[in-house]
């Protein structure tokens, strides 16, 4: 099955190599590429690809403001949307995040990382660059930055549905929860749904930042292992 893409950069030579890079992987197909937040926004209510690629500094709105225009533009079929960046900035992370973004890479990481992440991004994992998935256990542990959010509505969630949340939280897809817990997708994603409805969140991303930033996915010391890749990069 075929993942469509759209890549919006305000440098024609990214684009193109972005592009060639990915066209090159088999099931990838990018259909689109736009210089700024309007075309980037316009092709993707007409063509309706399955993953947006969005620079945080596209010109007119931004990386961030530019996904979740695109997202509120097609709530029952929105893309997934990843945003890459030049830097790891705090400011990007929490909003991509808050937004609903699937990702946020580097676009210095290794050609084999950014297509693994792409490729793990269409089957509806989230992904993270190593630099940025360090800085935001580092935001999660050291509380440098804490969301606005209000913690003990945790405790609103029945066993099972922060169990589901927690899994969900280290990158399981929902096929890989249903299998551990022995129960049916269709059960994980009851369960899910009425734990980000507890919670007031839309995104499986949010999801991801609000266990770590309480304590309910407990981060892995760096002394314990290297970092990994990306979030089920793989």
């Amino acid at each position: 099955m075929e993942t469509t893409l759209l890549i919006a950069d305000a440098h024609p030579w990214t684009r193109l190599g972005l592009s060639a890079l990915l066209n090159a992987v088999s099931g990838l197909n990018v259909v689109a590429q736009a210089a700024d937040s309007e075309s980037a926004c316009a092709l993707a209510e007409s063509i309706r690809p399955d993953i947006v690629i969005i620079d945080t500094d596209l010109p007119d709105l931004g990386g961030a403001e530019t996904i979740q225009r695109i997202l509120e533009a097609a709530p029952e079929n929105a893309p997934n949307a990843l945003l890459v960046t030049s830097t790891v900035d705090d400011n990007d992370i929490y909003s991509a995040l808050h937004i609903g973004a699937r990702g946020i890479l580097l676009k210095n990481i290794p050609a084999d990382q950014m297509t693994a992440a792409v490729t793990a991004a269409a089957r509806g994992n989230m992904v993270f660059s190593p630099g940025v998935m360090s800085r935001l256990i580092d935001i999660c542990t050291h509380r440098t930055t804490p969301l606005e959010y209000d913690g003990s509505r945790l405790a609103t969630l029945t066993m099972r549905e922060a169990e589901v949340l927690k899994l969900v939280a280290k990158g399981h897809g929902n096929a890989t929860v249903a299998k551990m817990l022995h129960i049916s997708e269709a059960t994980v994603k009851t369960h899910l749904n009425r734990a980000m409805g507890k919670l007031e969140i839309s995104s499986r991303a949010q999801a991801v930042a609000l266990s770590y930033e309480f304590g309910l996915v407990i981060p892995r010391q760096r002394a314990a292992g290297p970092m990994p890749k990306a979030v089920n990069s793989a």
